[in-house]
């Protein structure tokens, strides 16, 4: 046995070599080259011979036949030994998973191998080709062909031309079908790979240490690489698709230096991950991390092309398409002084699956998922546009948006000129994530343009689901998220941290747009809500939309410290609308300047916030903890208004009772005040439970009513008081609840002053004795101690539809808490005094507390010795009263219990129970629930229920409502008594219901005639013991005993094994014995 494990773990290592055995490493070079060297080939001639000679159209048979053998084959799963791919394609969703499948698929051929060979697995064999010349080139691909090997090494000892294999072609072939092929240099100088003509491969290529020279590439659906180590020179464009034919796939990595159709001689494309003339079955994948240059404006996209762009050859052409998903990566490092292409989703060709353009960082000149023609241009799946990276944040890799040169997801920045038709579709989602190292001006300086580059959802659009911007930290000038388009779903604008501007940067004509959908000529429209959200930043104008009405469900969303330059809008009616976007301003520190045209404005999450100017909003909400402040003119809210926070309004003007008007109810909340600077004119029913600071004349429209409110208002300036004067609070409605008055300095809300005598502060609509006397009570503590306090009386105008408080003297009542931990409500209580009329204090409605004591009542004296002052004692003079407290005696627990025995007893029957106490006592104490003393309880058999707390000394008493009823003999047992300190006490209730089997009276049942008091048998848990417990056990079972045999069983075997050791032993010495004699 030991020699067998040692077999196996040696196989475990030589399979673990193998696998080290075949990973191979490089060293990138150090060294780039931005131009093709003096001794480059001319190869202007060779493509003039090319449209002179042969046109590329007019390729060698072999060409085609191999051309449709790849179209018709599929395409072979490889790994690669070198991938050229930089650190930044790492991140690419796309890329990890077609790398992990392949790598997957690789190990499980290794592992079904594996099974099958018991030697260890070899690594993949490599052979190396050395090429000095392009006969040895010839000789190379021919033995690669016929090996069996499917991976193969060309090693250039010099520059090598790649000629035709028929003369006179026009295209040039490279590579083998099946096989992958790594092309290097000898070590030392780079080598050149030269393709004179069209360059077409045939096979997957990996292009390392190699300068890669010609006019234009086809990569012909072939896994085709180029590595951080080599270079590439094509004087036109390199497709990764095939030559007027139709490829299954593409898959291109350029992350080499170079240039690509650097020139505008060559055509309007760049690079293309399709096919030219042709189209894609599957997937495209076009990776540019190298420092390519390239002709500014021309194209690069992942789709497939009709034409050059130039010359007319798509006349005629079939249209193309990409059957799959496509995907496009760009990071040129150095594209800002080499390069600027046009990067888009799709140049005419219709694209089936979803299409991603990653452009991390360079100079574009714009990005755009869809360009004309608009009948060609589609996109049935998603789209996602990715403009910077978060990894280049705060660095020098800028990705610049040259000109005005924009990011659309559908449409194009030319889909709304003058002629122009049609709308560009995209039949998914739209998701566009923008970054930081974005900028639409040079980093470091200010915008000097005011028409620089936007981002756009959607212009021209039809979408068919939802469009998504995510904005992080970028600099543009404006962000749309759809402009002139039809949306199907919902449409959001996420921005973070964005900077907006133009050159015209806090001027009025400021722009700075964070638009949900905007028109430019035709009115953008969606099915979903539309979502703006700003969290910090430097923007503009803020809006949903700006169009009349706004999708159900709209809002805009605040948050953090941004500056918002311009304002807040939901739409761009001129009324208000509770149909409106909701504005929540939620964890902000921000001064706006306006907030307009919303349904409700929600002020939330400790927010502080200055609007300037709020109109035409339909409520408003500032939750406890946040504050508003506005300043700058009149407020009007057309709906309900709750403030459980703080709102101050500083702007005031005389007339109109307008610097707040709030059409529907006005809410505040006990730790809510609104303070007013201005009039107020309240149009709905008022509710204060908080503080409401009035500084100018209030005008309160309907009912009003308070739970110990505060109102604030400002002393009355002499010469101006009710009877010449302007009321200070008129209410149209009734006022019922407690309100304290008190009377401020009119400069500051803060500070208390004393009222004069004969001030009129307040008028209340009459309703017979309504609202009464105790409405309104004076605050002052200065005016209470002068004996001063509100009457109630009739109104100075002489007419009888109000009653009036005025600052009058007479009778004061305090109710002093005489060291307790809190007031009695209301605390001081104050009465006209009036010769021969004896006066009457009701008691406070709320008494005072004191912790681990009892209130008794009230005394005249503190300590107690005075007389006891009740609602019916005369008062005749002001006076204070003092709390009288009780030490508690400690607690303790009453429990109730329910127990039902007897035959005909039923369990689930239950049973009502009243406990009274002999003290209101109210709450929650445990299980019961006191009102007054009483609680109610409902029982059933073997439950019970605790009140836990209870003052001790307490008498109590419980009963039950169907005691002996119902056929059943109640028994109680300590059913009254004395609530015990630190002790429960347990009463118990036992109803018992039995029945004659013989068909007799009913009769008690005796001690163990009753069948439920015999014990019956049971099964112990223990499968160990499973007798019956009424039964007569044979033996004492200790559990042992069933594993005796287990024991037997052991013993014999140790025994046996003993005896064949010995034997062994025996028989050893024996034979040792024999052969030493």
């Amino acid at each position: 046995m030991a020699g067998i494990m040692a077999a196996m773990m040696v196989l475990t290592m030589m399979q673990t070599t193998a696998f080290a055995g075949s990973e191979k490493t490089m060293e990138p070079s150090t060294e780039t080259m931005c131009g093709v060297s003096d001794d480059t080939p001319d190869l202007s001639s060779q493509e003039e011979g090319v449209e002179s000679g042969g046109k590329p159209g007019e390729a060698d048979a072999s060409f085609d036949t191999e051309n449709e053998q790849h179209a018709k084959t599929e395409e072979s799963s490889e790994t690669d030994s070198v991938t050229g791919k930089s650190n930044a394609s790492l991140g690419i969703e796309d890329e990890e998973q077609m790398t992990t499948e392949e790598s997957s698929e690789t190990v499980s051929e290794v592992s079904e191998e594996a099974l099958s060979e018991e030697d260890a697995i070899a690594p993949i064999a490599e052979t190396n080709y050395e090429v000095s010349n392009n006969s040895e080139l010839i000789d190379a691909l021919s033995s690669i062909q016929i090996g069996t090997d499917t991976e193969a090494t060309i090693v250039l000892k010099a520059d090598v031309t790649v000629q035709s294999t028929s003369g006179g072609s026009s295209t040039t072939f490279f590579g083998v079908d099946g096989k992958h092929i790594t092309v290097k240099s000898e070590d030392g100088e780079m080598k050149k790979l030269i393709f004179p003509f069209y360059g077409i491969l045939s096979g997957d290529c990996t292009f390392d240490n190699v300068n890669v020279i010609g006019s234009r590439l086809f990569c012909n659906g072939y896994r085709t690489i180029f590595t951080e180590n080599g270079q590439i020179h094509l004087s036109e464009t390199l497709y990764g698709g095939g030559y007027k034919t139709t490829v299954n796939s593409s898959y291109v990595v350029i992350a080499a230096t170079g240039c690509i159709n650097p020139s505008s001689a060559s055509g309007l494309h760049d690079v293309i991950g399709g096919s030219y003339q042709g189209s894609v079955e599957g997937d495209t994948y076009l990776e540019i991390t190298g420092d390519i240059k390239m002709q500014g404006g021309n194209h690069l996209n992942p789709g497939c092309m009709k034409g050059d762009g130039s010359s007319g050859d798509g006349a005629g052409v079939p249209n193309v398409y990409v059957g799959g998903n496509a995907t496009l990566i760009y990071d040129n490092k150095n594209s800002i002084d080499t390069a600027s292409p046009a990067i888009e989703g799709t140049y005419g060709c219709e694209m089936k699956g979803d299409v991603t353009l990653d452009v991390r960082a360079g100079r574009v000149a714009g990005i755009v998922g869809t360009e004309e023609p608009v009948d060609k241009s589609i996109i049935r799946g998603n789209l996602h546009i990715i403009a910077g990276n978060p990894a280049y944040e705060n660095t020098d890799r800028v990705l610049r948006l040259g000109s005005n040169w924009p990011i659309i997801g559908a449409g194009h920045s030319f889909a709304t000129m003058p002629g122009a038709v049609g709308n560009y579709t995209v039949g998914g989602n739209i998701t566009i994530d923008t970054y930081e190292n974005v900028w639409a001006w040079d980093k470091g300086t200010t915008p000097d343009s005011y028409d620089l580059p936007e981002i756009y959802g959607a212009l021209r659009g039809n979408v068919g689901g939802n469009i998504t911007i995510n904005a992080h930290g970028s600099h543009v000038q404006n962000i749309f998220g759809a402009s002139d388009s039809v949306v199907q779903g919902s449409v959001t604008v996420n921005a973070t941290d964005v900077e907006l501007k133009n050159s015209e940067y806090d001027t009025e004509y400021d722009e700075g747009y964070l638009f949900g959908l905007w028109e430019r000529g035709i009115p953008a429209t969606a099915n979903g809500p539309v979502t703006v959200n700003v969290n910090g930043g430097d923007v503009g104008l803020v809006m949903v939309t700006d169009q009349t009405t706004a999708p159900a469900g709209s809002s805009i969303n605040v948050t953090g410290k941004p500056k918002i330059r311009t304002g807040i809008r939901g739409t761009q009616a001129s009324s208000y609308s509770t149909e409106f976007p909701v504005a929540n301003v939620y964890a902000c520190e921000a001064t706006i300047p306006f907030i307009k045209g919303m349904s409700q404005v929600n002020i939330t999450n400790n927010s502080a916030v200055t609007a300037h100017i709020m109109t035409s909003n339909a409520g408003l909400l500032v939750e406890e903890g946040s504050s508003l402040t506005t300043d700058n003119g009149q407020v009007w809210i057309w709906g309900d208004t709750v403030i459980n926070g703080t709102w101050e309004q500083l702007h005031s003007q005389t007339a109109n009772y307008n610097d707040i008007f709030v059409n529907g109810t006005t809410q505040i909340g006990s730790n809510g005040h609104l303070i007013n600077h201005g009039t107020s004119n309240l149009s709905g029913a008022v509710t204060n439970n908080g503080v409401m600071a009035l500084m100018g004349s209030a005008y309160l429209q309907n009912d009003y009513t308070a739970t110990n409110g505060e109102l604030r208002l400002p002393t009355i300036a002499p010469g101006a008081n009710y009877d010449t004067g302007t009321i200070p609070v008129q209410i149209k409605g009734l006022s019922t609840g407690t309100t304290t008055v008190n009377t401020v300095d009119p400069a500051d809300w803060n500070t208390l002053k004393k009222p004069a005598l004969g001030d009129n502060y307040i008028l209340s609509k009459k309703n017979t004795d309504a609202p009464a006397q105790e409405v309104f009570l004076m605050g002052n503590e200065d005016a209470l101690q002068s004996g001063w306090f509100l009457k109630r009386m009739a109104d100075a105008d002489g007419t009888d539809d109000y009653y009036m408080w005025q600052v009058a003297s007479g009778i004061r009542m305090v109710f002093d808490k005489n060291g307790g931990d809190t007031e009695a409500s209301p605390r001081v209580m104050l009465q006209e005094k009036i010769a021969g009329v004896v006066n009457h204090f009701n008691l406070p409605t709320v008494e005072p507390t004191c912790s681990g004591y009892k209130f008794t009542g009230w005394n005249t004296k503190a300590d107690g010795t005075g007389d006891i002052f009740t609602a019916e004692t005369d008062v005749t003079e002001s006076m204070t009263v003092y709390a009288q407290w009780q030490p508690l005696a400690g607690s303790g627990n009453l429990t109730v219990s329910k127990t039902v025995t007897g035959n005909a007893g039923d369990t689930s029957t239950e049973f009502h129970f009243t406990v009274k106490l002999d003290t209101p006592v109210n709450g929650t104490y445990g299980d019961m629930n006191f009102t007054d003393g009483t609680a109610l309880l409902t029982l059933k058999h073997n439950e019970k229920k605790t009140a836990i707390g209870l003052l001790a000394d307490v008498h109590y008493e419980v009963t039950e409502a169907e005691a002996n009823q119902n056929g059943y003999t109640t028994t109680a047992e300590n059913a009254s008594g004395i609530i015990v300190k630190d002790t429960t006490v347990v009463v118990s209730f036992t109803n018992n219901k039995t029945s004659n089997p013989s068909g007799g009276q009913p009769t008690a049942p005796t001690p163990g005639n009753n069948p439920s008091d015999k014990p019956t048998g049971t099964t112990s848990t223990n499968s160990n013991h499973s007798e019956n417990i009424t039964g007569l056990a044979s033996s004492t079972q200790t559990g042992d005993q069933n594993n005796l045999t287990l024991w037997i069983v052991l013993l014999v075997g140790s025994l046996l094994g003993l005896t064949g050791i010995v034997n062994v032993v025996v028989k050893k010495s024996r034979h040792r014995e024999k052969y030493t004699k």
